[in-house]
C-alpha cells in the first residue's frame, strides 16, 4: 500500500469501507459514497482554521486512532494520516501518476459556485502528481476529462496551494460544461475581473476563474489573503468576500446560459 497518498479512497465493496463508515459515523470525517464510481471517499473537509497545514487540526487524532483499534497496527497510522489530509489521496485500488480531487478541494469549489458544482463531477478531473515547470494549467481531453497540472511553487500553505487549484478547477468546470454541450459564452480573454464587477454580463473566462479563486480564499480564515503580495489579485483587495462569491456564481451561470440571481 505504501505511505504515498492521503484522502482515503476505498472500493465500495471492500469490508474496510463498511468498517470505516461504522467507526467514523460520529466524527468530523466525511464519508462520500460514489464520490468516484465504485468507491467511498473518506476525508477531512474542515476549513475554519488558518489552512496552514494539509492536516485538519480540528479533528482529534487520538480519538480517531482509538476508533481504528481493530485495524492492523501497521495500517492504522497510514489510514489515519490519509483521513486527516485535505490535499492528497490514498487510493487503495492502486497507484497512478495522477490523483482525483479530495473532498476538501471539491467542497472548496462548491463553496463559491454552489449547485453549479454539478458541472464538475470528480470522475472527470485528474490532477497530475508530479509538479511541472512553467505555469499551472488545465487541459481538456477529447474524452471529456480535465487534466490539471500544477507547479511546485504554489505556496507553503494549504490555503495558497488550494487557491491555485480552485483557479484551475474553474477552467475545468467550464471545459467539462463545454464538452457536454453547455458552452461558456466567452473566450479565455484576459485577467482582471474588476472591469466587469459588479455589473451583470458575460465575463472573460480567465477573469471569472480568478474571481472564483479569490472569493474562496477571502471567505476563509486566512489573515494574509488581502495583504500578502500575489495572494489574490489586486482587483479583489477591497471587495467583500461574500459579495464577490455571489457575483462570481451569478456570472458563471449567466455565461453558461442558465438562470441566475443577482
Amino acid at each position: 500500500m505504501g505511505m504515498w497518498g492521503r484522502m482515503l479512497l476505498v472500493p465500495a465493496a471492500a469490508p474496510l469501507a463498511i468498517t470505516l463508515q461504522d467507526r467514523l459515523a460520529s466524527t468530523a470525517i466525511v464519508a462520500a459514497e460514489g464520490f468516484l464510481p465504485g468507491s467511498v471517499a473518506f476525508g477531512a473537509v474542515g476549513d475554519t482554521d488558518a489552512l496552514d497545514s494539509a492536516h485538519d487540526p480540528s479533528i482529534d487524532r487520538e480519538d480517531l486512532l482509538a476508533r481504528l483499534h481493530d485495524i492492523p497496527a501497521a495500517a492504522a497510522p497510514v489510514l489515519l494520516d490519509a483521513l486527516l489530509d485535505r490535499e492528497d489521496v490514498l487510493d487503495l485500488s492502486g497507484r497512478a501518476s495522477f490523483r482525483p480531487l479530495t473532498l476538501f478541494e471539491h467542497r472548496a469549489m462548491a463553496d463559491v459556485v454552489g449547485d453549479l458544482i454539478r458541472f464538475l463531477p470528480p470522475s472527470r478531473v485528474r490532477i497530475d502528481r508530479a509538479p511541472i515547470s512553467g505555469l499551472n494549467h488545465c487541459e481538456m481531453g477529447g474524452d471529456g476529462v480535465a487534466r490539471v497540472r500544477l507547479v511546485g511553487t504554489n505556496g507553503t500553505t494549504l490555503a495558497g496551494r488550494a487557491h491555485a487549484l480552485v483557479h484551475e478547477l474553474g477552467h475545468a468546470l467550464i471545459g467539462i460544461a463545454r464538452h457536454d454541450g453547455h458552452a461558456y459564452r466567452a473566450g479565455y480573454g484576459a485577467p482582471g475581473y474588476r472591469r466587469f464587477y459588479p455589473r451583470r454580463g458575460i465575463v472573460d473566462e480567465e477573469a471569472l476563474v480568478r474571481a472564483i479563486a479569490d472569493a474562496w480564499l477571502l471567505r476563509r480564515n486566512v489573515p494574509w489573503a488581502r495583504t500578502f503580495p500575489g495572494a489574490i489579485d489586486g482587483d479583489g483587495r477591497d471587495l467583500p468576500a461574500d459579495a464577490l462569491a455571489e457575483w462570481s456564481r451569478a456570472r458563471l451561470a449567466e455565461g453558461l446560459g442558465l438562470p441566475f440571481a443577482d
